[in-house]
């Protein structure tokens, strides 16, 4: 058995509809391996919705550039699994994934004899009551474990780790991080975690602990009559953020306030000007706190430059609490942040860019960067899963292709292509529905006398295989 193989048998809710899990259980699964959720080095905690995983890798980046070892826990992969786990930008091994499956194999223990087959069979139903799993056994929570123990065996200086679904009932969240992080919320998985913004801040906010000394207190020396007060920089723990929609920063606000965390609002502390933008990235001008320099974020999109605020008052604060963050390293860590799957080049003739947008904001966004290609033959090729709402989409990038091919992503919530076209022929009446994605691939580029541009987006689960 390969790891592939391994995580295929397990429950996976990325591909089937549910929300049912229980925290308690993977704690106690935890201890069987000494609860290495309790050891991990410095734990830097990211939720939201838009922007966690590009936030994460330019912290890692940044934190590798200033000489430290840092481990990197992502979510979903867009090729194989092994993208999940980083150390320094660098994979987890299968040989490594293997030795952590073989320990971990034995522990996991299935209710209601529920097998790997039966499982398979339900996938894409609606969600499954009567199938819990016991412990680590779900797909995301022993790749959770997997990342603990390897972040632990190579010593990491940090654990960054970004919320798989959610955040409260998320495997990620049995940690006590030393910074917690909250990108910017819109709707997504609102059948899970609610159709009000308030209702999903809530679950994003369920990240937010309290420190772990006593909470801001006073009291009375019987001795002097003094009033003594411990200090804000001992009781509160650090809450980072970008100034939200009013709703969503109440329910923000009030969390933080109860598990006495003290609110850090990126655009506060530095202000990022760009300079020049092209599908290659920005150049951008920083200036704040952490210092004045000019940088090269190679992740193309004016969206990106609220991420890069957002990791920018991270390193700020660990700065703070002492760690070697010098402005040089930082500069050569914008520069050097790898993360694909974000309006992504994967060829130039044709010009083929792969974005994994798949929500409101995030079409968004992706509409914003069609403004830095100059072409008149721009051709769409779309799939997306039934829960998403890709409203957005349909109005405002879809009138904009010459022709969109629908095709179905490979993942059993995906939406048929009929489905979608029927959706879509309000918006656009040029509308092919391909057998796959290299065959629409394929069928572009046999339009005669052009140079198509193609834009592949509406999933994660749309990643092409480009041949070198």
């Amino acid at each position: 058995m390969n790891p592939e193989e391994f995580f295929n048998s397990l429950v996976d809710y990325e591909k089937i509809p549910g929300y049912n899990y229980k925290l308690e259980d993977f704690i106690e699964f935890l201890t069987k391996f000494d609860s290495p959720q309790k050891k991990l080095n410095n734990v830097i905690h990211i939720a939201g919705t838009k922007g966690k995983g590009s936030t994460a890798a330019m912290i890692s980046s940044c934190l590798e550039s200033c000489g430290y070892r840092v481990g990197l826990f992502t979510s979903p992969h867009l090729q194989k699994i092994n993208e999940r786990i980083k150390i320094n930008n660098i994979e987890i091994s299968n040989q490594d994934l293997m030795k952590y499956i073989k320990l971990i194999r034995p522990y996991i223990k299935r209710k209601h004899g529920a097998s790997p087959v039966k499982y398979r069979k339900l996938s894409g139903t609606p969600p499954i009551k009567h199938l819990e799993f016991h412990g680590a056994s779900t797909f995301f929570e022993v790749l959770t474990m997997i990342a603990f123990l390897h972040f632990l065996k190579k010593k990491t200086d940090f654990s960054i780790l970004e919320v798989g679904l959610g955040g409260r009932l998320d495997s990620t969240n049995v940690t006590h991080p030393i910074i917690s992080v909250i990108t910017k919320i819109g709707y997504d998985h609102t059948d899970l975690l609610g159709n009000k913004l308030s209702q999903i801040a809530r679950e994003k906010a369920g990240i937010i602990k309290p420190p772990p000394f006593p909470p801001p207190q006073m009291w009375e020396d019987k001795r002097g009559g003094k009033v003594i007060t411990i200090s804000t920089q001992q009781a509160c723990s650090r809450l980072i953020t970008i100034h939200q929609r009013s709703s969503v920063e109440q329910v923000i606000k009030r969390v933080a306030k109860k598990q006495h965390n003290k609110i850090i609002f990126a655009e506060d502390q530095h202000n990022i000007k760009i300079l020049k933008q092209s599908i290659k990235g920005s150049y951008l001008k920083i200036n704040g706190e952490i210092g004045k320099f000019n940088a090269f974020l190679p992740l193309p999109g004016k969206h990106q430059v609220e991420n890069l605020l957002i990791a920018m008052s991270v390193l700020n604060e660990l700065r703070k609490k002492g760690y070697a963050i010098t402005e040089p390293a930082i500069q050569n860590g914008i520069k050097q942040t790898d993360l694909h799957g974000r309006f992504e080049v994967l060829s130039k003739n044709p010009l083929l860019i792969y974005d994994c947008a798949h929500n409101d904001d995030s079409f968004e966004a992706l509409e914003k960067n069609l403004n830095l290609i100059y072409t008149k033959d721009l051709y769409l090729i779309f799939g997306t899963n039934r829960d998403k709402d890709i409203r957005y989409c349909l109005k405002y990038i879809f009138p904009r292709a010459k022709e969109v091919l629908l095709v179905k992503a490979d993942n059993p919530r995906a939406m048929e292509p009929i489905d979608l076209y029927k959706k879509a022929k309000k918006y656009q009446k040029k509308l092919t529905i391909a057998p796959s994605i290299q065959r629409a691939i394929e069928y572009i580029k046999t339009k005669a006398n052009h140079n198509p541009t193609i834009i592949i987006t509406g999933s994660f689960y749309l990643w092409p295989e480009i041949p070198d």
